[in-house]
């Protein structure tokens, strides 16, 4: 029988490389448990922001299901979405305190979760209400509304869409902006009644 040759060289130093078990305290194990930890921060990322833009979705499916056939939005309607929108869980919630409310079930909490995760939303809407303010469409320009409105819902689309945010200063400066329009209103008006006087 003819003897078999080992190879030697480079190319058989390589698979005896591979062949052999890794010391935990080797320079290549703290590599690999660093590409490792790398992977999971990358997927944790990832799965993050797959979360996010699920939920601006949502909020964006909600905006655009309460639009109308206007072609154009003020700046008062829009605020005025942007409250119907945090105000959205309020029959869910005064139904659970109906089904609280009957019978004997003063123990037993069975929409707990439930409430617990509508409150927790609407906290954090509300900090960010009175922060920054809440992420929404630019309804107010004519182009971004028409895009908005072709919006088919897909979340690799929201890129392509203008968001504004709206907050509590603005409630505030249309408020003042309301008073001033009606002092302005009754000013005039008491200032018409005496010109109508003078005559």
């Amino acid at each position: 029988m003819p003897k078999v040759k080992v190879k030697s060289g480079p190319a058989a130093d390589r698979l005896k490389k591979k062949e052999r078990p890794i010391h935990p305290f080797s320079r290549k194990a703290l590599q690999l448990g660093k590409q490792m930890i790398h992977g999971k921060r990358l997927e944790a990322a990832r799965n993050t922001q797959a979360v996010r833009s699920e939920l601006l979705a949502e909020k964006l499916r909600w905006f655009q299901n309460h639009l109308d056939d206007r072609h154009l939005y003020t700046k008062q309607d829009v605020v005025d979405l942007v409250m119907e929108y945090r105000n959205r869980f309020n029959e869910e919630l005064e139904q659970i305190d109906i089904i609280q409310s009957v019978g004997n079930r003063k123990g037993l909490n069975q929409h707990a979760s439930r409430e617990s995760s509508i409150n927790i939303t609407v906290e954090e809407e509300t900090n960010q209400f009175n922060s920054s303010g809440i992420e929404v469409p630019d309804l107010i320009n004519k182009k971004h509304l028409e895009d908005f409105k072709k919006w088919n819902g897909e979340i690799k689309f929201i890129q392509n869409l203008k968001l504004k945010k709206i907050s509590f200063r603005d409630l505030e400066r249309l408020d003042e902006k309301n008073i001033t329009n009606e002092q302005s209103g009754v000013s005039e008006a008491t200032k018409c009644d005496a010109d109508s006087e003078l005559e």
